[in-house]
């Protein structure tokens, strides 16, 4: 088997997979991950999912990234409230602060919004390109994908800083931590990425920082219920 069958076999299945478990399908069609999946030589992988495939392969998923205990408080952006806030509910709150946003369909029911004022959301630093509201099979908010690319070095060091302070000041040191988020380090070359997260039975966060050849300096906050 060539290298690149065998990175389609093991690395699509994980990337496709990893997006639909954790809720959050419409990330697979942001900008910055369809040229990771041309280069694998695949199609969109969530045009026709459905929302039985949606929940299997998020159980699944979930399995493989939850830990034993409950968050003692699940943050998210916004003021949005994981398991209660409703899609209506949501599209309301866009309305009202003037915010255009797609409704989405893949499977479950995503909100796609874009250009989005950090400040409306409760956020440090640039305009957020990518918002992504992911609604569960009953209607309400399971996962919130905040995402924002092209960014000055202090644009990158606000939005991390940011976004992982708020969640140490709510959830104390990370369940994990990897890499140097500093511009200058990420910078050093292309897909040089620094990460954090945070995993509870009910609650996971990752904060992602990335100098991607496509998007330039980039952070990805995804906040995400662990309940099923």
């Amino acid at each position: 088997m060539s290298p690149q069958r065998r990175l389609q076999r093991y690395a699509v299945p994980s990337v496709a997979a990893l997006a639909v478990a954790i809720g959050l399908v419409g990330a697979m069609h942001l900008k910055a991950a369809r040229p990771v999946l041309a280069m694998l030589g695949v199609p969109c992988p969530v045009d026709q999912t459905t929302a039985e495939q949606v929940s299997a392969l998020r159980a699944s998923g979930l399995a493989h990234l939850r830990a034993d205990r409950s968050a003692p408080a699940r943050p998210v952006p916004g003021g949005f409230v994981l398991d209660g806030t409703t899609a209506e509910e949501a599209a309301r709150w866009a309305h009202e602060n003037g915010i255009a946003c797609d409704d989405v369909k893949h499977g479950y029911s995503y909100l796609r919004c874009r250009g989005v004022d950090a400040n409306k959301l409760g956020l440090a630093g640039p305009p957020v390109s990518e918002l992504w509201l992911s609604f569960g099979p009953a209607g309400r908010l399971i996962g919130i994908d905040v995402y924002r690319r092209g960014m000055t070095a202090s644009d990158t060091t606000a939005a991390w800083n940011d976004a992982t302070d708020a969640l140490r000041n709510a959830l104390g040191m990370p369940t994990s931590a990897v890499g140097d988020a500093s511009p200058q380090a990420l910078s050093g070359s292309p897909l040089q990425t620094a990460r954090l997260q945070y995993r509870f039975a009910d609650y996971l966060a990752i904060v992602t920082a990335s100098n991607l050849p496509y998007a330039g300096l980039a952070v990805r906050e995804q906040y995400m219920s662990a309940r099923l």
